[in-house]
Formats: structure tokens, sequence, C-alpha cells
């Protein structure tokens, strides 16, 4: 059954399709070498799966309680990763230029994910489906190797992320977001920085002071 979609992939005479998207995305492609590394003609293949979106304010990419068949990396615009607690939700991540961002481990493990992913703001996005990256990993032994990469990077995103908030105190978590990207701070409501430092709102107004 996979192997019926690969005729959709590269085979086909679409070097300048090809081309202008391998000019849009060389920020992903430096990206995913720093990954896993791959060849001139596995980026093409690579490039040529992908999908250019677009999506407004408070767009929904993936919901609460579905299985996960989409990440994304972000070509312009923000957006969050959020979970549902005691009546609130609670942002996970928050991902802005360069960024991958979805339900990471419900993806990768096709599992039932428990956060919901929006944009922030309007959004250009490239879209990962996961039936075609699993054609394409079981199709090509340098591929399938960059995948097992890229997986590992998801599982490291995360736990960056939990060393972040076991390690430094509230006040270096801002700096910290301050410094690396200040687009957030000037763009996302305080409420969803609060909550993405584990923090109040309250708290962060003081540190902001």
């Amino acid at each position: 059954h996979k192997r019926k979609s690969l005729r959709h992939f590269p085979q086909r005479n679409h070097s300048l399709t090809v081309s202008y998207k391998q000019n849009e995305m060389k920020n992903f492609t430096d990206i995913f070498k720093k990954i896993g590394g791959l060849s001139k003609e596995n980026e093409k293949i690579l490039i040529s799966s992908i999908k250019k979106v677009s999506f407004g304010s408070k767009a929904i990419l993936q919901k609460e309680g579905q299985i996960s068949d989409k990440i994304y990396i972000i070509e312009k615009g923000i957006v969050r990763a959020f979970y549902h607690k005691d009546g609130k939700d609670i942002t996970y991540a928050i991902a802005t230029q360069n960024d991958f961002i979805g339900s990471m481990s419900s993806f990768f493990m096709q599992t039932t994910s428990n956060k919901t992913v929006e944009t922030i703001e309007d959004c250009v996005l490239w879209e990962f489906e996961y039936n075609k990256l699993q054609a394409l990993f079981d199709m090509n032994t340098e591929l399938g190797k960059a995948g097992r990469l890229f997986a590992n990077f998801g599982v490291a995103v995360m736990e960056q992320r939990f060393d972040n908030m076991m390690f430094y105190t509230a006040k270096e978590r801002y700096e910290i977001l301050l410094n690396n990207r200040p687009e957030v701070i000037q763009k996302v409501p305080l409420g969803m920085i609060a909550s993405y430092l584990g923090i109040t709102q309250e708290t962060l107004s003081r540190i902001r002071n």
C-alpha cells in the first residue's frame, strides 16, 4: 500500500518545481542537514514530498484526542502547542521561523495526542504528512537513517524543554526566551508566555519590570 504512493514522488521530470522549492526551502534544508545530512538527490526527493500551506490566526492544525498525521516547519508566523489541565490551557511549546511544530510524540509513535496545535498569527508553513514520510523512509536507506535522526531530534527538543523547566529559574527562563526569540515576547499574549514559562502572569509582570 505504501509502495503505490511512491509513484507520486520524485520520478517525474519536475526539476523546475523542485528547484523553485529548494530556493524557498534553503533554511529548511540547512536545518535538516544539521539533523541528518542528505545527498543532493535525496534532498530533492524529500523536498518534493512536502507541501507549502497558509493559515490565518487561531487556526487549529491538530486537535487534542486525535492521532497526529502532520507536523510542520514554520516559514513565517508563530504557532503554539497546548494541553488542558484543570480547566485551563497550558502552553507547552511556542514555535517561530524555522522551528518544527506539531504533536511530535503522537506523530512519530502514531498514538493519540493530548495536545492541540494552533496558529497565534497568520502563518506560512511546510507540511509533512506521516504516510508520505514513512513511504520515503521505507524506500531509501539514507532517507530512513535521516528519518530516525529526525525522530531523535524531536526527542532532543522535548528534553531541552524539560531541562529548561527543571534547571533554570523563572527569570532565567524568561531571559533565555527574550535573548533567543524576542519576537515571541513582542507578539505572543503574556498569558501564553507565562504559561509556557511555567509561571503566573503576575510573576511574569514582576520579572519584566
